[in-house]
């Protein structure tokens, strides 16, 4: 069951590995909504979740992969993709961290859910970036921007992924910055998140180390 786990998180991992450097060269346009089932599909089954949380990750899932599916051959889709993506994650997250944070032992599997709960937080930014430049142009019909892209720079899901992570480790290079006020508050959001994250995550982990040091004597 262990290395059961271990090969989901693992599989995960590499999926948000591949995202993260390599969207922009991927050949082939059927390959990103590959790589995007997958995380739902092997995500879902990361954990032994209780019923509840399983429920909701498997019906955000399967919605999520049909829409998914639906923005590779409809491009309207496009927002109601991104709502989806953004719901699922939002609920792996949370469901990975608080795994993260009541293990009582320090694995394999709980390491590697923490480095998948930190790159799953840096793409949730990136997801609800993308989602405000829509919001704007499609709900709101407003011509300006809600992030600025300096210079010849594309307008595209891996650049807002960049921007998030960037903000998420407090880089700050200012190559792509938020004009919006609601960009700006998402880029706050990202930023003391992935602080609060590093520093909560670092405690909670010392604290399982120095408990089963004190059992073991």
């Amino acid at each position: 069951m262990i290395k059961k786990k271990l090969t989901r998180n693992n599989i995960i991992l590499i999926c948000l590995l591949i995202i993260i450097l390599f969207l922009p060269v991927l050949s082939g346009e059927a390959l990103k909504p590959l790589i995007f089932s997958a995380i739902v599909i092997f995500g879902s089954a990361s954990l032994d979740f209780r019923p509840k949380a399983r429920r909701i990750l498997n019906v955000s899932g399967a919605v999520t992969i049909l829409l998914t599916w639906l923005l590779y051959f409809f491009k309207f889709f496009g927002l109601a993709a991104l709502l989806s993506i953004f719901c699922f994650n939002v609920f792996i997250t949370v469901f990975m961290i608080r795994h993260v944070f009541i293990s009582k032992k320090v694995t394999g599997t709980l390491i590697l859910n923490s480095i998948n709960g930190y790159l799953l937080l840096g793409f949730l930014g990136a997801v609800l970036l993308s989602m405000v430049e829509k919001i704007q142009k499609l709900v709101f019909q407003s011509d300006i921007a809600a992030t600025n892209f300096v210079g010849s720079t594309a307008e595209g899901f891996h650049e807002y992924l960049y921007f998030s992570f960037v903000t998420l480790t407090t880089l700050g290079y200012g190559d792509i910055t938020p004009i919006s006020t609601i960009a700006k508050s998402i880029t706050l959001i990202i930023a003391v998140t992935g602080q609060f994250y590093m520093t909560i995550l670092v405690a909670v982990l010392v604290g399982k180390f120095l408990r089963k040091d004190e059992k073991n004597e």
